[in-house]
């Protein structure tokens, strides 16, 4: 389970082999066993010790902020798998069949995007008037030319015209009370964006822990350069899974689970309340846990994400021996991951 950590003044200290969190009502004994990863989202502190018990137990502690955004985080270093895997992460990430990747992943994106559109309008009997605009910003970008200086600003510049399109359309979908006019990202102030960039940060905490967890430099991006402040593999490699954002914040909207108690004021500047993450991040965990058939097994969401990312170093590391090591570190997490969709899936104190 992932344990939300989001009131003011709580703390985690270590008590023998297990966690202690305090709070000024209650106090909580939970053991490192079913902890996956620890969030931190207020003004709460975790002691080394307890830092100390995470890492033993491969438990990545992240902390964001009130808007839902990653400010940093702790995770086990692993010296032997990182330097291999990251030497073959720069030489992919700099290759044709790198850049092709990252063109898949975002060409996964827009087809998710109209996806979404045209199932939401086909439920209203309404004609999707932009649908030529989305298969037109799909041929272009299959079409470039990747031999190009410019291909990058190319792609990002299809990618942030056809989202345009989409918010758009998502914004006239919603009731009156919660259209916006434009995607606001940082410091947003209509509460629909607030709302997303909630469920975005949720699911960028889970992508960048795997990531670091599998030794990758999460800041080597292939069509999001290194250099703009931001963990450009993440932004890469989340393009294709955003719709699972997107999708889960529609719904929260469009079945009336948000409430104007959702959102308080900090510095003039409306933020979720713990009532209001609380309500988001529940919803949104079993989304991720929602099952999904691959073959003729069933996977939770979470766990197709993790696969893919495990699947990416798989390729980069050519010798057996990794490869069997790589199989055995996924069969063990496989079984403790059971045990953990046995038992609750996430906690918020």
């Amino acid at each position: 389970m992932d344990l939300y950590i989001s009131t003011e003044g709580a703390s985690i200290a270590r008590q023998k082999n297990s966690f202690l969190v305090k709070t000024k009502e209650k106090s909580y004994v939970l053991s490192p066993e079913k902890i996956e990863s620890i969030i931190l989202e207020s003004n709460s502190s975790i002691s080394t010790p307890a830092i100390k018990l995470a890492m033993e137990h491969n438990i990545a502690i992240a902390i964001s902020d009130s808007y839902g955004n990653l400010v940093g985080h702790f995770c086990k270093l692993n010296y032997s798998k990182g330097a291999k895997l990251r030497r073959k992460q720069y030489e992919l990430f700099a290759s044709r069949k790198g850049i092709e990747m990252a063109r898949r992943w975002l060409v996964d994106k827009i087809e998710n995007q109209k996806n979404h559109i045209d199932f939401l309008l086909k439920k209203r009997k309404k004609q999707f008037l932009d649908l030529a605009l989305f298969n037109q910003a799909l041929k272009n970008l299959n079409a470039i030319d990747l031999n190009l200086e410019n291909y990058r600003e190319k792609i990002m510049g299809i990618e942030g015209s056809i989202s345009k399109v989409y918010y758009k359309n998502i914004s006239q979908l919603l009731i009156e009370k919660w259209q916006f006019g434009v995607r606001e990202h940082r410091n947003a102030k209509k509460p629909y964006n607030i709302v997303l960039n909630y469920t975005l940060g949720i699911l960028y905490r889970l992508i960048e822990t795997t990531i670091v967890k599998e030794g990758f430099d999460s800041a080597l991006g292939i069509i999001h350069v290194e250099g703009e402040r931001k963990n450009s593999f993440v932004y890469d490699f989340i393009e294709k899974y955003r719709y699972l954002a997107l999708e889960t914040t529609f719904d929260l909207f469009n079945e009336n689970l948000v409430e104007q108690s959702f959102f308080e004021y900090e510095n003039k500047i409306p933020v979720l309340s713990i009532k209001g993450r609380r309500a988001i991040s529940s919803y949104f965990r079993d989304v991720l846990n929602r099952g999904m058939k691959v073959g003729e097994r069933v996977f939770s969401i979470e766990d197709i994400i993790k696969s893919e990312i495990k699947k990416i170093k798989k390729e980069l590391i050519d010798s057996e021996d990794d490869e069997i090591e790589i199989k055995e570190e996924y069969e063990i997490e496989e079984e403790e991951e059971k045990e953990v969709a046995e038992n609750e899936l996430f906690t918020f104190v």
